[in-house]
């Protein structure tokens, strides 16, 4: 009996662990039975397959090339740099001893070694084609023979005069300034050098010159040319004679001077103040002319005065300066004329008509260059001309600016 229980049992589990393998379907989900204990088919649910993914591009993408490319500029960048760098030894090694003698590490005192030197021609040397030149290469003779005399050359060559002749020369060298300007005249006379002092005489009140007066003072002027004169004598060797002159003798002078050397004189000037206006001369401020034995400096209107005014404009003062330095070393007299355009005063209170403002105009200018330049007094003559000498049509406002001017003029006759 009890076998058989045991039997029955037995069954029971095998067809209740049957049952529990029946109870998953084919899809692995529990199986869901009816009423009558049948299993419930499932509906078979379907995924769609997922789309499949474009073929992967070879090679690497667009920004990492560009990055490639950004990272090897810096990197050639900074090679430069380094190669272009100089490190400054001896400033390194104070550099550094200071930091250790701070810190207390150990005391070092620098050494400072000459940083080595880069030769320039070294690195900027070209070849370039050189053409040959024959030189006149004068030999002195070198043998023992006696060579005949010239007759000639022995009348002709004197040791007295040969050395007056190179100290009037070294004298003439060093007055050079002063005989341009003329100041100083410097000749030979009886194997001595004469060197006359020409002084600017003022007239006094009575009309008499102060410089023949008893207790007249000497210009400034004439006690730089006496210093200059001093110090020129101490490096000659012949006998030096100073005599004083006067304006009238230099006039008698250029009177008596042959038109060539005269002519001669006066082109130098020219030259030399179309030099020293050179710059001026490009910018259109200013025009250096030659009319017979006189020289024309004629001073554009643009920035000179204000229209009706007499006063000189600040940019204008620096041309001024320069004219009166170039005329300064001439010789001769001066005239400084003011021009004006046709167009009628109006609304002035201290100029009547352009008569009144040509004339203020050109003394302006004159007070200038007495005041800044080495210009005497003696030389300077101011002239008003309004507009009765137009260089330009007064119909344009071109020709009436061009007309609108001052002219300098100093006469080598």
């Amino acid at each position: 009996m009890v076998d058989q229980e045991e039997v029955n049992s037995e069954e029971d589990t095998d067809s209740a662990e049957a049952k529990e393998e029946q109870i998953l379907d084919s899809q692995g989900y529990p199986t869901v039975l009816d009423e009558e204990g049948k299993p419930i088919e499932r509906e078979v649910v379907t995924h769609p397959k997922p789309p499949e993914c474009s073929p992967c591009k070879s090679g690497a993408p667009a920004w990492m090339a560009t990055f490639a490319d950004m990272a090897t500029l810096l990197m050639a960048f900074f090679v430069l740099l380094l190669s272009f760098a100089e490190m400054n030894v001896p400033r390194y090694k104070e550099v550094s001893g200071s930091m250790k003698n701070a810190f207390g590490v150990q005391r070092i005192v620098p050494t400072v070694e000459p940083p080595k030197s880069k030769s320039i021609i070294a690195k900027q040397y070209k070849r370039a084609k050189v053409d040959h030149t024959t030189l006149n290469v004068i030999q002195e003779q070198t043998t023992d023979e006696e060579q005949a005399v010239d007759p000639i050359l022995k009348e002709t060559t004197k040791t007295a005069d040969f050395d007056t002749n190179s100290d009037v020369e070294k004298l003439k060298e060093t007055m050079a300034k002063e005989i341009a300007r003329g100041k100083v005249e410097v000749r030979i006379e009886d194997k001595r050098l004469v060197v006359k002092v020409i002084s600017q005489a003022k007239k006094g009140e009575d009309g008499k010159n102060e410089s023949t007066m008893s207790g007249a003072q000497v210009s400034q002027d004439d006690l730089e040319v006496y210093a200059k004169i001093a110090a020129a004598q101490a490096q000659v060797e012949s006998v030096v004679q100073v005599e004083q002159g006067s304006p009238d003798d230099v006039a008698a002078n250029l009177s008596g001077m042959s038109d060539a050397k005269r002519k001669r004189a006066i082109d130098d000037q020219f030259e030399r103040i179309r030099m020293n206006l050179s710059n001026e001369i490009s910018k259109g401020l200013a025009d250096v002319e030659r009319d017979g034995d006189k020289i024309i400096v004629r001073l554009a209107e643009r920035g000179s005065f204000r229209s009706g005014y007499s006063d000189l404009q600040p940019g204008f003062k620096p041309l001024l300066k320069k004219v009166g330095n170039s005329i300064g070393e001439s010789s001769g007299l001066i005239t400084i004329e003011g021009h004006t355009d046709n167009v009628p005063m109006a609304f002035s209170e201290r100029f009547r008509s352009n008569w009144d403002l040509s004339a203020a105009r050109s003394a302006a200018v004159a007070d200038y260059l007495l005041d800044n330049s080495s210009v005497e007094e003696g030389r300077v003559t101011i002239v008003g001309l309004a507009d009765t000498k137009p260089i330009r049509s007064n119909n344009t406002p071109q020709g009436r600016a061009k007309n609108r001017r001052i002219e300098v003029i100093i006469d080598g006759g």
